[in-house]
């Protein structure tokens, strides 16, 4: 009797853990890394996190995934879009240092009038408002100062806090040393604030350098998918990429868990 022996897809093995990644040059290594990232949407379909189960009924599923970069990898169930996987990245201790601390001097000093050009303005160290009714805030070098406390009634107070504290975490959002969700508590007084001073935010604007964008109602940085400040991250991108070169270059991979 003749046996006939099925060839097993490869890549079917290896995401069944029947070989490695190192056993087969086909792999090219780099899927060891996918792997993971599709049994983890298996396990987010399975238990019902996601709140639908392409895989309820036992029916065939295409399941294919497309590479948009070194840290993101869609992935695709019968065509259409299930979630864009995220690299997560490691940050050295003077990094995180960076955008861990909260008392830290501002980066930027001094003013630029706003530019209708480049929808953008440079708000730092030496910044003076006036705030009207006896209120003003100046920049100074690790905090807003604010002034006229008394002047107005305690609402009126209470409003004066609310602006220092948003353009204090707006400034050391804008020089990349606070994550974008420490705005969240102050977001409509910055968005009046920014107003006042001709700040057009129904679109992307600058401020010290840094793009942001309103997503949700919130001030975000644009294009960064990461919580940490896109200057940091893209350092550690390029170091993820420098030591993923090298593994290729070397033949070598190992197992993400």
């Amino acid at each position: 009797m003749l046996e006939h022996k099925i060839d097993k897809n490869k890549f079917v093995d290896f995401c069944n853990g029947d070989v490695k990644g190192e056993d087969t040059e086909t792999l090219n290594h780099f899927d060891e890394h996918t792997r993971y990232q599709f049994t983890r949407m298996l396990y987010a379909y399975g238990t019902g996190i996601t709140g639908q189960n392409p895989f309820a009924n036992d029916e065939e599923v295409e399941i294919t995934a497309d590479i948009d970069s070194a840290t993101h990898t869609s992935f695709y169930v019968n065509g259409q879009k299930a979630f864009t996987a995220i690299t997560g990245m490691s940050y050295l201790p003077s990094e995180i240092q960076t955008f861990g601390t909260i008392q830290q001097p501002f980066k930027t000093r001094g003013y630029k009038l706003y530019d209708p050009g480049t929808n953008s303005i440079t708000i730092g160290v030496g910044s003076r408002f006036n705030l009207g009714n006896g209120y003003s805030m100046t920049v100074q070098e690790v905090f807003v100062w604010g002034e006229g406390y008394g002047n107005g009634s305690k609402a009126d107070d209470e409003r004066c806090n609310m602006i220092i504290g948003g353009l204090n975490t707006l400034i050391h959002f804008a020089d990349q040393q606070y994550f974008s969700s420490m705005t969240d508590p102050y977001t409509d007084y910055i968005l009046d604030f920014l107003a006042s001073q001709g700040v057009d935010t129904s679109r992307e604007f600058v401020i010290n350098g840094t793009h942001c964008e309103l997503v949700n109602g919130k001030i975000s940085e644009v294009g960064n998918d990461y919580v940490v400040p896109s200057s940091i991250q893209q350092k550690a991108v390029k170091r993820y990429k420098e030591s993923m070169s090298q593994l290729l270059n070397s033949g070598t991979w190992y197992r993400w868990s």
